[in-house]
């Protein structure tokens, strides 16, 4: 698990797997993080069609991060540190948006991006790498 370049196969694996469930299943993660806007096909319709966004916007990144897979060793602990410092904020965006109770953000996401973040910068700063 020391291989900087392994972990970036992961996480863009991860994150290209979750892109395309986004995609797939707007309606499940709409509803999923808000269940009240069932009834109001208009708020349904917008927040279904900003989950497609982010499914492609997950492809976009989880596709950058694979694909640099096969960079210099330094340069993958570079991206590694930067993917691990961005799911960082994404899990205080979305413990703001929980907290909030703008949303019902589901706690495996969160722990889903804590893992991804903390096992990027723990490689990251691993002096010897293989």
């Amino acid at each position: 698990m020391g291989n900087s370049r392994l972990i970036l196969a992961v996480n863009g694996s991860l994150m290209i797997i979750l892109g395309l469930s986004f995609w797939a299943f707007p309606d499940f993660f709409t509803l999923a993080m808000f269940p009240n806007i069932e009834k109001n096909n208009e708020a349904l319709n917008v927040a279904i069609a900003l989950r497609k966004n982010m499914g492609a916007g997950c492809v976009f990144i989880g596709t950058l991060i694979f694909w640099c897979q096969n960079s210099p060793k330094f340069i993958a602990q570079k991206l590694l540190y930067c993917s691990g410092f961005g799911f960082f904020l994404l899990v205080a965006a979305l413990l703001e948006v929980r907290i909030s109770g703008q949303a019902q953000v589901p706690i495996l996401i969160l722990v889903f991006f804590v893992v991804m973040a903390l096992s990027s910068i723990y490689v990251a700063s691993r002096r010897f790498q293989k």
